[in-house]
């Protein structure tokens, strides 16, 4: 039974986590003794760090420190998207590229939800600008995850299926910030870029929904490989942490594993060092899927894969212009993705498939 959450960081006490860390089976004698917090803030929650002391008699895992997280943003935003991805994807994946889950509360009708998980603040910090050694890291952890979920039979029940329904409402969302996003910057950018971008929206989805008919190479994928996403270590080198996974009720959970692959080098990277380095890196990722199992996937299919995918780094542009706030205040970051989709669209040749 899924706990309820808890609503204040004040509400973490020593009983408090005596009692989650003995439920979890990591405490097996003896209590918390004292915690320390700092607190935190991001876009979407409430954060703590917890430095833990333990009596004397304590057995276990007693583990030293903590991340609290607390998430209220209203009932239909992400539901348990988020429990689900650190209790239930990461436990199907060997040693997975997932902070390590503790506890959670969840409770759908308001919407609002608590995760305690591992602290890795020590270790690592978000990739803002990776390395090529970073880059290939970051491959291994994204084929890791994929790896796992990859056709898989409980596939379901982490995500929804993305059938004509389900693409037409993920397109549909970003389809209304198409016409202001052309309002705003359209007299700028090339007229082939407008040719593509009409193109894109009208025949795109279609050619998702024929991808996915029958459920081949789909999996679980991540949605959200910005920069602040992917943690790297810190000093000597250790694996890349995937984090923060809330999609929105439009968004695309189950779907090609490539996906996040592009999300994460298209609109996010330059153009000039995705150009040098998307090829070798998509062998690397295709090297390793290899590796975890997957075998029938062919690099030719992963390729054009990933030029099906990379179109929708352009649903993202348009996704920040639905909000006309939104869209004036984040025009330093959608016009620059805008400019760095079209632009990879062009050298990929994505009007091939369309």
């Amino acid at each position: 039974m899924q706990s309820l959450p808890i609503s204040s960081i004040d509400e973490v006490t020593p009983v408090w986590l005596t009692h989650v860390l003995r439920e979890g089976g990591h405490l097996t004698r003896g209590t918390v003794s004292e915690v320390q917090k700092q607190s935190l803030k991001s876009n979407w929650a409430r954060n703590a760090v917890l430095r833990l002391n333990y009596s004397a008699d304590a057995t276990g895992e007693k583990p030293e420190k903590l991340f609290l997280k607390l998430c209220d943003p209203g009932p239909g935003v992400f539901g348990d998207s988020e429990i689900i991805y650190y209790s239930i994807v990461a436990a199907e994946i060997s040693d997975p590229p997932i902070p390590r889950y503790y506890h959670s509360g969840y409770f759908k009708e308001r919407g609002n939800y608590h995760l305690l998980l591992e602290d890795l603040s020590d270790t690592h910090a978000p990739d803002i600008k990776p390395t090529w050694e970073l880059a290939l890291d970051t491959v291994v952890s994204m084929a890791q995850l994929h790896a796992g979920w990859w056709n898989h039979p409980r596939l379901s029940s982490v995500g929804d299926f993305p059938d004509q329904a389900k693409i037409d409402k993920y397109v549909s969302y970003s389809q209304k910030g198409l016409g202001p996003m052309l309002d705003d910057i359209g007299a700028v950018i090339p007229q082939e870029w407008h040719t593509l971008i009409y193109k894109i929206f009208d025949s795109h989805p279609g050619k998702m929904v024929e991808r996915a008919r029958g459920g081949s190479d789909l999996t679980f994928i991540h949605g959200d490989l910005n920069p602040g996403n992917i943690l790297s270590p810190v000093g000597d080198k250790d694996r890349i942490y995937l984090i923060d996974h809330q999609p929105f009720d439009w968004s695309l959970t189950i779907w090609l594993g490539v996906s996040d692959f592009a999300y994460w080098m298209v609109h996010w990277w330059d153009s000039e060092m995705r150009q040098q380095w998307e090829r070798p890196l998509l062998e690397h990722y295709h090297q390793q899927l290899s590796l975890s199992g997957i075998h029938d996937y062919t690099f030719h299919q992963l390729w054009n894969d990933y030029r099906l995918c990379a179109m929708q780094s352009l649903y993202v542009a348009a996704a920040w212009c639905v909000d006309p706030l939104e869209r004036k205040e984040a025009k330093w970051l959608w016009s620059s993705q805008l400019e760095k989709t079209m632009t990879a669209c062009m050298d990929l040749k994505c009007i091939e498939l369309l």
